[in-house]
């Protein structure tokens, strides 16, 4: 087991103010014990008021300072051995120093005052005060090693975190610079031979990059955004494939504020609009829809065409395969993705259970 000290697990001010709280409250409550102990063995208050006040505040001294000598070694990598040996020595040590000057007080007092048997009030001093260290030092490591679990805890997922954050916005980045680069791979090309399509295609282009911009650094979006990104997007891609594409939306109302990741519609749409262009359909309707079931949020989006292959959710690549990986992220365990063929169109269909993990 490795023992850290109390005052490194948590941030300096908050370590420092609660470990002396807990120590000057914890020595005050065995102060007062002690005095009623004491009053009942020797039957003298005047006896176990001058033992408690002598005894408990050294007490309090050499535990705080076992405490502050072993925060300061607590990061040098000690060997648990070492630290318990270390222990069961300062227990002995200060039980003879403590059953000591107990033993000299008894001494002041007259034969006879103090209710005891003679000669082992060093005795009864060392066992009473070597138990009560003893059960301080198992708290003081029991904390320790406690706060030491809870901060490795905390760091692990701070960890976690930090790496889930990168990898979404990762694969974040990887949505947008494609669909760019071809739509203006495809300006270039049309503004020779059509360039009113090409001044078009210009202006839908800057209306969708001015929406994405603005959302730029938000990992989420909420539904009635995405419906707006994916009409953008679709009369892009309509002038750039020479295609009548329609988007027709059949929207639940109730699921219009519900937030999910960001371009997750966009990737629907650009899946069914690659699966189109192998149709041989001029009129190409592309629909989404929305409900919500139970608390589970249902979205589809199909088209005309076939599905030639079965999609591998393991392994797939493309914007298929960052969406995916995405909602994965966002929702561990509590979403479903299908591919599949109904009749003459290809329906792709997410379901989500909850709310997205933030980044």
């Amino acid at each position: 087991m490795k023992f850290t000290s109390i005052s490194q697990d948590l941030s300096p001010g908050e370590s420092s103010l609660g470990f002396w709280r807990a120590q000057t409250l914890g020595w005050l409550f065995l102060a007062i014990v002690g005095f009623f102990i004491r009053l009942a063995i020797f039957g003298n208050a005047t006896a176990a008021f001058w033992l408690t006040v002598a005894l408990e505040p050294l007490a309090f001294v050499l535990t705080s300072a076992a405490a502050v000598l072993h925060g300061r070694r607590s990061g040098k990598g000690d060997p648990p051995l070492l630290v318990l040996v270390s222990a069961v020595l300062f227990c002995l040590t200060a039980s003879a120093l403590l059953a000591s000057i107990a033993y000299g007080i008894h001494g002041l007092f007259p034969p006879g005052a103090i209710r005891v048997l003679p000669g082992n009030q060093y005795r009864l001093g060392f066992l009473y005060y070597m138990g009560m260290l003893s059960i301080w030092t198992l708290i003081y490591f029991g904390v320790s090693a406690e706060l030491s679990a809870r901060t490795e805890r905390l760091s692990k997922m701070k960890a976690e975190t930090r790496s889930l954050k990168l990898e979404l916005e990762h694969l974040q980045l990887q949505i947008e610079p494609h669909f760019l680069f071809n739509s203006l791979n495809t300006i270039v090309a049309e503004i020779t031979e059509r360039p009113a399509i090409a001044e078009e295609m210009t202006r839908s282009l800057a209306e969708y990059l001015r929406y994405s911009l603005d959302r730029r650094g938000r990992g989420l979006s909420r539904l009635e955004e995405e419906i707006e990104a994916a009409e953008a997007y679709v009369r892009i891609q309509a002038l750039r494939f020479e295609k009548q594409l329609e988007l027709r939306c059949q929207i639940d109302p109730a699921t219009l504020e519900i937030s999910l990741p960001r371009m997750t519609l966009q990737g629907l749409v650009e899946n069914a609009i690659k699966h189109g262009m192998r149709s041989e359909h001029a009129h190409f309707p592309i629909c989404i829809r929305t409900r919500l079931h139970g608390g589970e949020l249902l979205i589809e989006v199909d088209n005309p065409g076939r599905l030639h292959a079965p999609f591998d959710l393991a392994n797939g690549g493309g914007g298929l395969g960052n969406l995916c990986r995405r909602l994965t992220l966002r929702y561990p365990d509590r979403h479903e993705f299908l591919l599949e063929q109904r009749g003459e169109r290809t329906v792709a269909q997410i379901r989500l259970r909850g709310d997205p993990l933030p980044a």
